[in-house]
């Protein structure tokens, strides 16, 4: 038998960390609506031709295309300020027990710090969920992430080893001082053991991220399309070469983006082939302390 390379024998294993999975908690929001995809079937955040799951608002057919992508499992937070319900995500994380790694989504805003953690707990600590998600600059009222009035969410994450997954970077948000590196470098430091992942992985501010990831191990990032032909992308790759390569993570962002086509990018984007598993799997199931399972 052929001896296979690193990357022909781990390929077969692929975490996505950002998939807004086809159910409930996106039946009305604006990523899947057909203003977005052209007649040709292109769109989403790179004007590429999008998988026929997002047309069809298809969860079957989104689990084929994983297949089909060697995606193992798809890591789908629920946005509460897209009118998101954990509820939903407790029904999708059974129906998919194998595919589907749900985050809790956690408004801030709406609830009391002490109701916060009593769904942390209800959905994470004695629930299916592998952890939460929080959207401090896309919130309804965006809030800044090293604000004291969070820091018991934050307290009750460490102890309870839940990780936390951020929308922390990007276009879409009223100001760029909510995804400046300094307050979340604050919380870093305030909650060492506390593990931060990023979506959207902190950009525009990639330099400033890395060298806090560099500093700080309990951050990791996920930068999903930002590095797909993006400023900054070749900083995630020589991170990711030398000092991050435990804690950099695939994401697609779907549906704004394909699984197959968005992992394809990742893996010929530079990175080396004996850094590729920890990219594409082992960082994402560190962070989700899915090695165990």
């Amino acid at each position: 038998m052929q001896k296979l390379s690193i990357l022909e024998e781990f390929i077969m294993k692929i975490i996505d960390m950002r998939v807004r999975a086809p159910f409930a908690a996106y039946a009305n929001c604006n990523l899947y609506s057909p203003a977005l995809i052209s007649d040709d079937g292109r769109g989403g955040a790179r004007n590429w031709v999008l998988p026929p799951s997002v047309k069809a608002f298809s969860m079957d057919l989104l689990i084929e295309e994983a297949n089909t992508a060697n995606v193992e499992k798809l890591v789908v937070p629920v946005r509460k300020n897209l009118g998101g319900r954990n509820e939903d995500l407790v029904e999708l994380i059974q129906k998919y027990p194998s595919h589907v790694v749900g985050l809790a989504g956690i408004d801030v805003n709406s609830l009391s710090m002490q109701t916060a953690v009593q769904e942390i707990e209800q959905f994470v600590v004695n629930g299916p969920c592998q952890g939460i998600i929080l959207e401090p600059g896309q919130d309804k009222t965006p809030w800044m992430v090293n604000d004291v009035r969070v820091f018991p969410v934050y307290e009750y994450c460490q102890q309870h080893n839940s990780p936390i997954f951020m929308t922390y970077g990007g276009i879409m948000v009223p100001s760029i001082r909510y995804y400046a590196p300094e307050p979340l470098d604050d919380v870093l430091g305030a909650f060492p053991k506390l593990k931060i992942g990023l979506a959207h992985g902190g950009w525009p501010y990639v330099t400033e991220v890395c060298q806090m990831a560099i500093n700080r191990n309990n951050l990791y990032l996920a930068p999903d399309f930002y590095m797909i032909e993006s400023p900054g992308q070749t900083d995630y790759v020589m991170a990711a070469n030398c000092l991050l390569q435990n804690r950099l993570m695939f994401a697609s962002a779907y549906p704004l983006m394909p699984l197959k086509e968005s992992s394809e990018y990742y893996m010929n984007s530079g990175i080396k082939e004996e850094i590729l598993p920890n990219v594409m799997y082992h960082n994402a199931a560190e962070f989700l302390d899915l090695m165990q399972q």
